[in-house]
């Protein structure tokens, strides 16, 4: 049919006036090979991206889901993907202390590896952990923690994590991602972010995976500090190349940070460039567009939310298939540059323990070991000189007589008797059973051994002094104190405890440890303590009682603990541990931080006190601690001196992907990266007793006066922990990148470097630092 041309040209003009489509909005937060600095991380992501290219819908989809039922050692086993490799399904498995086996090592925790201020310990344990992963077939650990930071002291999790001092958590976190990946596992870091109280983390007061979602708690944290202080140990974690990452059950900012697209698309995927996959925590994911649009790529636990479910919302057009390729793409990229094909199955009863990892254990515990305080005079005190006879009170000193990790039930059936045994790790999702506990008892029966002359050991395992009842020639007495009438040395062991999905309701020592301590102090003038705890303890009943002459911390030690112990009090190790947090004089004294009022409709957090936690807020507020952040005593005696300071420049490069965060100076974009070298500073540590030991040399550093932001006194910015021979004397170097003498400006949505003078201060701890130099920016 011929068209007159009338109707032709009407035609025309009305196809013209007609709107046109609107171009599809540009996704964001999608993989790019842009930050790629290995070689072998790009060749994965580029098999990655071929391999899914080459699938069909339906297998794409499949993938996405987790089983409902999984294999004995994995909390979460995706489906086969045979074009891959993968037959049966990549395994993701608990937890941060070690794998949940009684086949397996318990490693000391993140707080205690932090303590060691040790980057070669923080590197040996994660690769022995990491080797029991990649032994028992689990290819993506749920291991490492970086969040909670711990803002609040009492946050049952904290001991899950390192430190609440940003830099030393980032310096850990990059150190044990890289460990865990050489053995060809994910370094999945967790939890992201704004976790920082157990208490409403999912909508109700206590427990585990129930959820009111309206009674979740909502962290409230503005951009600067989510970047200083939260998301910086995530920033080093991505820079040394973590697969993974999990994110958290609480809002972040009045949304839930599982679908929080501004933090896991903007933040995450864009700002730092994540090169891997976001996981939810289990039960963390609400619902299946909430999650898929806006940056999660798993879903752990339950409900399955993706699979079947995210394939309706793809054929609906609610979810663009894009967006499932670039999840399919994240979790093979780690697959295939960690060359996971290789790993074997999963075998839970696969023995994995070995005898690597018990050495490496027993010294990570060893050189996280904190002496507090130590009189080391006339025989008293630390280390036992010329010791007959030393008697080890309290249960903690001793297995429980319910065997290992049993005290779960203190917390599940609040009325029942008090957990009494030695505690080596802490209990929920990120504790690890152990195939035996050396305990206290055990270790110095065994350092015993080894010395010239025998010691005398003995002990009253029971936390009630007045318990039990003597029959001797004089009558009737307490069992306790003949021991320590016979005794040299008395050594308390007390303790304390912590778990997820409860955070601790105070600070006290189990089992009125502090009266033990009292006790057994009125009566001996010899006392040691021996702390087992995940964080700061009240103390100011027994610290100044004259007849305590040493304290020490072990944190939660892992199956060594005894023997390390045992190890440091004989004198065969000298301390060397630092606070990785600071003990207050009084409990008052910290901040509460955290939410703890009445269980209501969408309750808040708000973390008005910005980066101001841990020592930052003893030093902003003048209040003076017990012991502070970075404090630890020796047997020996060092100094520091000769601190001088330079400009540096140069790239500080990646191991494996590059952030995309921007530096400004003099209100400019910069051509130097935030990672860049930006100064060094040296100093001379030397060992000026006559013990060789180890010393942490701490390089802290204060902004100029007139920046922008109101900063912290001091921060943290360098450590190094050189091994001296009495005498001796080394030089250490920190190197500074500019990102360490930056804030964060929500003017520039980007950090900055102020200009003027920073006081770079160097010591032994937060608060003993006589070296201080200038250095003009």
């Amino acid at each position: 049919m011929l068209l007159k041309w009338s109707t032709l040209i009407a035609l025309i003009i009305a196809a013209s006036a007609a709107p046109t489509a609107a171009p599809a909005p540009e996704l964001k937060g999608l993989l790019k090979a842009d930050g790629f600095t290995s070689q072998q991380w790009k060749d994965g992501f580029a098999k990655a991206q071929a391999l899914v290219a080459s699938l069909s819908f339906d297998q794409k989809q499949n993938f996405t889901a987790l089983r409902d039922s999984v294999p004995p050692g994995c909390s979460g086993l995706t489906y086969p993907l045979p074009e891959a490799g993968i037959e049966v399904g990549l395994c993701f498995a608990d937890g941060p202390t070690g794998i949940q086996s009684r086949y397996s090592t318990q490693f000391p925790a993140e707080v205690t590896t932090a303590a060691t201020f040790d980057r070669d310990l923080f590197y040996r344990r994660a690769y022995a952990e990491g080797a029991e992963y990649a032994r028992l077939g689990a290819q993506v650990p749920l291991s490492i923690v970086v969040g909670p930071m711990g803002r609040s002291v009492y946050n049952g999790r904290n001991w899950e994590g390192f430190s609440p001092d940003a830099f030393l958590a980032g310096e850990a976190v990059r150190y044990t991602v890289e460990a865990f990946q050489e053995n060809k596992v994910t370094a999945l870091v967790k939890h992201f972010v704004g976790n920082e109280q157990e208490y409403l983390r999912n909508g109700v007061p206590t427990g585990y995976l129930r959820s009111v979602q309206n009674q979740t708690i909502d962290s409230i944290i503005d951009a600067a500090t989510l970047r200083e202080t939260y998301t910086s140990p995530f920033a080093e974690a991505i820079r040394a190349g973590a697969g993974a990452i999990m994110n958290s059950y609480n809002k972040l900012n009045g949304t839930f940070a599982a679908e929080n697209g501004d933090l896991l698309l903007g933040v995450l995927k864009e700002e730092l460039n994540f090169h891997g996959f976001v996981l939810t925590d289990w039960g963390a994911g609400k619902t299946t567009l909430g999650s898929a649009l806006n940056g999660t790529d798993a879903i752990g636990g339950f409900p399955n939310l993706f699979g079947a479910s995210l394939a309706a919302a793809i054929v609906n057009g609610s979810v663009p298939e894009a967006l499932l390729d670039d999840k399919l793409t994240r979790i093979l990229t780690q697959y295939f540059a960690l060359d996971q094909s290789s790993l074997p199955n999963i075998d839970y009863d696969r023995w994995v323990a070995n005898k690597t990892s018990t050495i490496v254990v027993r010294e990570v515990a060893e050189g996280a070991i904190t002496l507090l305080k130590n009189s080391n005079v006339s025989g008293l005190g630390l280390p036992l000189q010329n010791i007959r006879d030393v008697a080890l009170i309290g249960s903690a000193a001793a297995p429980s007589k319910f065997g290992i990790l049993n005290n779960l039930n203190m917390f599940w059936n609040k009325s029942s008797s008090p957990y009494s045994g030695v505690v080596t790790d802490g209990f929920g999702s990120g504790s690890s059973p152990a195939a035996y506990i050396t305990d206290p008892l055990t270790g110095f029966v065994a350092a015993s051994k080894e010395q010239d002359r025998h010691v005398a050991i003995d002990g009253f395992f029971s936390d009630d002094p007045t318990e039990g009842i003597v029959i001797g020639e004089t009558g009737p007495s307490s069992p306790i104190d003949t021991k320590l009438m016979n005794a040299d040395a008395a050594f308390v062991f007390v303790s304390a405890v912590a778990m997820e999905g409860y955070d601790r309701p105070n600070l006290e020592l189990l089992n009125n440890g502090s009266n033990l301590i009292q006790y057994v102090a009125d009566h001996h003038n010899n006392t040691i303590v021996v702390l087992e705890a995940p964080g700061p303890v009240d103390m100011a009943q027994w610290n100044a009682h004259p007849n305590v002459t040493a304290i020490l911390f072990s944190y939660f030690g892992g199956q060594e603990m005894g023997s390390a112990v045992a190890n440091v009090a004989f004198g065969q190790v000298n301390p060397s541990g630092k606070l990785p947090f600071t003990l207050a004089k009084q409990v008052s004294d910290y901040p509460l931080n955290l939410y703890n009022g009445s269980i209501t409709l969408d309750p808040i957090a708000k973390f008005t006190e910005g980066d101001f936690i841990d020592y930052k807020h003893f030093d902003a507020a003048g209040v003076e601690p017990l012991y502070e952040f970075g404090y630890g005593l020796s047997y020996s005696t060092f100094a520091v001196s000769d601190v001088s300071a330079w400009p540096k420049t140069g790239p500080c490069p990646a191991p494996v992907r590059e952030t995309n965060e921007k530096l400004y100076i003099d209100g400019e974009l910069s051509g130097m990266g935030v990672y860049d070298y930006a100064a060094t500073v040296q100093a001379t540590v030397t060992n000026t007793g006559d013990v060789d030991g180890a010393e942490v040399a701490q390089l802290y550093v204060t902004y100029p006066d007139g920046t922008p932001r109101k900063m912290p006194v001091k921060s943290l910015r360098g450590f190094a922990k050189p091994y001296l021979k009495a005498g001796e004397s080394q030089t250490v170097q920190f190197e500074l990148r500019n990102k360490d003498l930056a804030y964060w400006s929500a003017v520039y949505h980007g950090w900055v470097v102020p200009r003027g003078d920073f006081t770079f201060h160097v010591g032994t701890s937060s608060r003993d630092l006589p070296l201080r130099e200038t250095f003009t920016f």
